[in-house]
């Protein structure tokens, strides 16, 4: 193996990866954010690991940060621990504490308690769960026969200040001679809106500050911001911590320049279902606007790089769990994707032109199927409510039409299979990490830290999100290049003379035969448009390619900072279309380079047109339209009553996303020595 060399790997991701480097690594798949009984899943720490490692190359455990009453040693499929008394073996307050009622000193930190009927039972604060009893699960899981090549470590879904979560890892100690999570122990301390101890880690000594310098970072982003916090975060601290932090978006921004000014390298911070809270509230815990992603990538690009605006909870009624029951409402899936990277989003109580929402943008949107009233009424204050439609001037597009390197990533979010049982096939809530959701990406070889190894190859963007088994990371490339010796491929930046050809490739294996799914009847989505296939045996019909222009990246002094929808230089550049039981799947397109942009794509199992799941040029609808596709074969499964919905729609509709490749353009004449022909050739011209 090549030793892993951090700050080579850091620097690179710092400065931009660009092409010509040579690659004899793989796509490797992997899950970050999912849940056990450490928060409110199912599962103890190393059943996840294990079953998680049996689809899955990499896997990283998060669970939420606060604190918790059950033991994460102790599976609890049925809640029974959260449900029944005090003297529940599976308690903490039962496992290493006194029992009922008593102040334990296996349990650290100021006390913390919960009421069940006529006692109190001791919470855990999460920093000591995450120090003392996660990992060693994580550990002896990874080593068991047959996990020689997976790897797996801890992580956090942090419960961010102002917003509602995040996936983040600091790795640091994970894979060292004697194993340790210390780091992230002391990260969730200090900056976890739900923790408020003021123990400074049950005494050892953890205070939380940041540097003089990286204070003063801070101090000058949010100047003339109040709305978001108290700008000079290091002056809120009472004993080295801040816990009077309710809609302090200061201080989770305080929190991503934390990892990179103590662990660079080795931790990053992207944000969780980060549409499905709606709108940021000032004064609140709710969701993400454009300017905070912004925010937390201008202070820390090494580990704000990116989102995960396709959500987990895939086999929930309302896929992703995003409906008009959250706060600040309008936000749905869109092929199980989030409106900030599936779909164009408007500013918060505006409507697309910049007027306040009105009954009218409703029903033009959403077909009256939430009425105004009801979207008022759960939000609270229907100026914060957020509108989406169909397109792909996306959030994400916004900030990658700045050249800021901020990539897609996907997530099971598993907590457990709701209504059905852990071993059954069916599901209204969550699917298994890697059963149906995957990133793939790309490791050239594990060092002596492979935590670090997997790290980096999420920081690098060279990496791609899929959804039941659609495309496989075996033989997957996605190129531009202007010249087989100058190639770039996601995540990197592809120099080039004005003018120059640039040719792009995408080069996808359609897997053969069944994929996860247990429903082998024809897809109800597909029959629509006169298509029989079985809902496990999909083929990929239809490729975006999207590019968009690269210009200034914006700053709080500038009106755009706070703008979701990318510019109308963003567009589909290409699509293509293919036939069933085609096994290698290729897509080129050719234009001249003639300013600075990017290109991604995109890909379905579902072609343009289908109704309820497909505009004309094939951007994903809402996905509350399933429900109008009726599901009436003899093998369509009881749960889902008739309809297109639950675990079925999420298997019946499904989509893979790359991320983008940059193109840098340089000065020079063109250069018309191409060894390929012209007859596919597009010119992205400037808009």
């Amino acid at each position: 193996m090549k030793p892993s060399v951090m700050s080579a790997a850091l620097a690179a991701a710092l400065a931009g990866t660009t092409a010509g480097s040579a690659s004899a690594g793989q796509y490797l798949s992997g899950d970050f954010h999912n849940h056990t009984t450490c928060s409110d899943g199912s599962t103890n720490v190393e059943v996840l690991t294990e079953k998680s490692l049996s689809y899955l190359d990499w896997f990283i455990h998060v669970g939420h940060s606060g604190s918790g009453t059950r033991d994460c040693r102790v599976s609890d499929f049925l809640y029974q621990a959260d449900r029944s008394g005090p003297t529940h073996p599976g308690l903490w307050a039962n496992t290493i504490g006194d029992g009922p009622g008593t102040d334990s000193a296996a349990i650290k930190g100021d006390y913390n308690s919960s009421t069940r009927g006529y006692d109190t039972v001791e919470r855990m604060w999460r920093w000591q769960s995450l120090q003392e009893y996660n990992l060693p699960s994580i550990v002896t899981a990874r080593e068991l026969p047959g996990n020689e090549d997976k790897e797996a470590f801890l992580g956090l879904e942090w419960v961010v200040p102002g917003h509602e979560h995040s996936s983040n890892s600091i790795s640091a100690g994970n894979y060292a001679d004697v194993p340790n999570s210390d780091a992230i122990a002391q990260f969730e301390y200090c900056f976890a809106r739900n923790s408020d101890d003021t123990s400074q880690g049950g005494g050892q000594g953890w205070t939380c500050e940041l540097s003089d310098e990286a204070n003063e970072k801070i101090k000058a982003l949010f100047a003339g911001r109040p709305e978001e916090g108290v700008a000079d975060y290091n002056s809120t601290l009472v004993d080295g911590v801040n816990i009077d932090d309710r809609g302090e978006h200061v201080k989770s921004t305080a929190g991503v320049l934390w990892m990179a000014e103590n662990y660079p390298g080795e931790s990053f911070s992207v944000g969780a279902h980060v549409e499905r809270q709606g709108a940021f509230i000032e004064d609140d815990d709710e969701g993400f606007n454009v300017e905070h992603f912004r925010d937390w990538n201008t202070v820390a690009p090494e580990v704000a790089f990116g989102f995960e605006s396709e959500p987990g909870h895939q086999a929930q009624a309302n896929r992703g769990s995003y409906h008009a029951g959250r706060p600040t409402a309008g936000l749905f899936t869109f092929n199980g994707v989030g409106c900030y990277g599936g779909a164009e989003a408007a500013k918060p109580g505006e409507n697309f032109d910049g007027e306040p929402i009105t009954q009218a943008d409703y029903d033009e949107l959403y077909n009256s199927y939430y009425p105004a009233e009801e979207l008022a009424m759960y939000s609270g204050d229907i100026n914060k409510v957020t509108l989406c439609r169909p397109g792909v001037r996306t959030m994400w597009d916004a900030m990658l039409s700045e050249g800021r390197r901020f990539w897609y990533f996907a997530s099971s979010d598993w907590h457990s299979r709701g209504s059905f049982g852990p071993l059954d096939f069916e599901a209204d809530n969550d699917f298994w990490p890697g059963e149906f959701q995957e990133i793939f990406a790309y490791v050239e070889d594990y060092g002596d830290d492979p935590a670090v190894d997997i790290i980096n190859s999420l920081r690098s963007g060279n990496s791609f999100s899929v959804q039941g088994q659609l495309i496989s990371g075996k033989g997957f490339k996605f190129e531009a290049c202007t010249s087989k010796h100058n190639c770039a491929t996601m995540g990197e930046t592809l120099n080039v003379r004005a003018g120059q050809k640039v040719t792009v490739k995408l080069v996808a294996t359609d897997p053969k035969g069944a994929n996860n799914s247990p429903y082998k009847f024809d897809n109800p989505s597909l029959l629509q448009v006169g298509i029989h296939e079985p809902v496990n045996k999909p083929s990929l019909r239809h490729v975006d390619f999207i590019t968009g222009v690269v210009g200034k990246q914006f700053t709080p002094a500038d009106e755009e900072y706070f703008n979701p929808l990318a510019p109308e230089t963003t567009v589909i550049a290409k699509n293509f279309t293919y036939e069933a039981d085609k096994s290698k799947i290729k897509a080129t397109y050719k234009f001249r380079a003639e300013e600075d942009s990017y290109i991604r794509a995109r890909g379905t199992n579902i072609p343009a047109g289908t109704p309820n799941v497909r505009d004309m040029d094939g951007n994903p609808l809402p996905d509350f339209l399933n429900d109008n596709i009726a599901c009436d074969d003899p093998d369509c499964p009881p749960h889902v009553e008739g309809r297109l919905t639950k675990d079925l729609e999420a298997w019946a509709n499904l989509n893979f996303t790359t991320n983008p490749i940059f193109i840098e353009v340089e000065g020079g004449a063109k250069d018309d020595d191409d060894d390929e022909d012209d007859d596919d050739e597009n010119k992205l011209a400037s808009r």
